[in-house]
């Protein structure tokens, strides 16, 4: 292969992460979730509530002093590449792998954050705390129904809880009320985030099996790609309301 070849795969490559398959009608879809497709939905949800738990827990260890340390970040990256050797097939060994990487990522996400961001440990552990509960009360609205509709108010209704504790931190005028505030608009954004995704995993489960574990992991690793691509269809909507 040569480098023109190789750079033709790179921009594709780029092109594909940001131009997701999904319209903005397939967004707004709040049809019933059929039961094969509904099935994946659920196990998206446990795999990822699986994950967060994991995360936050060895943050939590990390915290006090138990987990962690300088070697952390290494075991992470190491997880990760023994992840992705791990056979497709092998369904079970790459849960437990992925519950491994989740908590090596835990114990090693307190030094990145502070590393690049200055954000004290504790800080990061509440909003994984948060976003841990958030899956979990997702996971719950789709344990008890298949309407996209209640899913999504359920998320919805922990997003109003979440902005009664920012006003609650406002009024308490305390020295990390602004952090708190930032903590918990992040915790939103990314709540709202969730519901995008969904849309997504929902879209792409109408057009054969999608692998829940990598699902897990395209969370975060497809952030950008589909907040970009939402924003845009946003945009394209507004354009054409206007003409």
């Amino acid at each position: 292969m040569n480098f023109s070849e190789m750079k033709d795969q790179a921009i594709n490559g780029v092109k594909w992460y940001f131009n997701r398959n999904w319209n903005r009608d397939d967004v707004m879809n709040m049809d019933e979730i059929s039961d094969e497709v509904y099935s994946t939905l659920k196990m998206v949800y446990l795999s990822l509530f699986c994950a967060m738990l994991s995360i936050t827990c060895g943050s939590t260890l990390q915290w006090i002093s138990i987990a962690g340390g300088k070697y952390a970040v290494l075991s992470y990256v190491a997880d990760l590449i023994l992840l992705y050797l791990a056979p497709p097939e092998r369904v079970n060994t790459r849960i437990i792998i992925s519950m491994l990487t989740a908590y090596s990522f835990g114990t090693s996400v307190g030094f990145i954050f502070n590393y690049l961001f200055k954000v004290e440990q504790r800080f990061v552990l509440r909003l994984l705390v948060g976003i841990t509960i958030g899956t979990g009360n997702l996971l719950y609205q789709a344990i008890t129904t298949k309407d996209r509709r209640e899913i999504y108010t359920g998320c919805l209704k922990y997003c109003v809880v979440i902005v009664f504790s920012i006003i609650t931190f406002f009024l308490l005028e305390t020295d990390t009320t602004l952090r708190m505030i930032v903590i918990h608009s992040v915790l939103i954004l990314f709540m709202g985030y969730l519901v995008i995704y969904s849309q997504e995993i929902l879209y792409d489960a109408d057009f054969g099996d999608i692998d829940y574990v990598n699902c897990t992991f395209n969370v975060f690793f497809h952030f950008p790609g589909i907040m970009i691509h939402a924003a845009r269809l946003y945009l394209q909507g507004e354009q054409q309301e206007e003409n």
